[in-house]
């Protein structure tokens, strides 16, 4: 059933793109919606791989994927319609890709890599950041509001740099020591 979750998770995200880049009125708000339930599903896969005992590792794989994917195709959108600015999305995106190959590497290695409490915050503050960047067009005070989402964005860049640097670190070390 997680791993159902999380592959819906991953249909969603074409689906958001399509809605958040093309002409249709309401577009923000519909998109929004599938952003949060997307970010949602995140929680309850994990919880219900937890709870029943479903961890696999196509899920371990999957589940980080979905979640980067969802990310990448958001920020990706939100610069394209000049909500995000390229240095920013870039940032993420790259420390994303060089971690999931870096986590894919340890999982090869059969190591466990799960994330920190720092890179859960680090998700936490994208995800918050971007679903207001999302829907600050419809929002009254549009300006305010755009304003809060980049700055919680711009705080999210530099947990995600943190975060990228410690698990470098804290995995290299581990490595070493095997």
């Amino acid at each position: 059933m997680a791993n159902i979750i999380t592959s819906i998770r991953i249909i969603l995200v074409p689906i958001f793109l399509v809605i958040l880049l093309t002409e249709m009125e309401n577009k923000e708000i519909i998109a929004f919606i599938i952003f949060v339930v997307a970010a949602i599903s995140d929680a309850i896969d994990g919880y219900i791989a937890r709870k029943y005992n479903q961890i696999t590792e196509l899920g371990k794989f999957l589940d980080p994927l979905a979640d980067k994917l969802l990310i990448a195709a958001a920020l990706l959108a939100l610069v394209s319609l000049n909500l995000v600015e390229t240095w920013v999305a870039a940032i993420i995106i790259i420390r994303e890709i060089f971690i999931t190959a870096f986590r894919f590497y340890f999982l090869v290695k059969d190591s466990t890599f799960s994330a920190s409490w720092i890179a859960k915050k680090k998700t936490t503050f994208q995800i918050i950041a971007i679903g207001i960047l999302i829907l600050c067009e419809k929002l009254p005070m549009r300006d305010t509001f755009f304003q809060i989402g980049t700055y919680l964005l711009y705080f999210a860049v530099a947990l995600t740099i943190y975060s990228g640097v410690e698990y470098v670190l804290k995995y290299s070390k581990s490595s070493q020591s095997k």
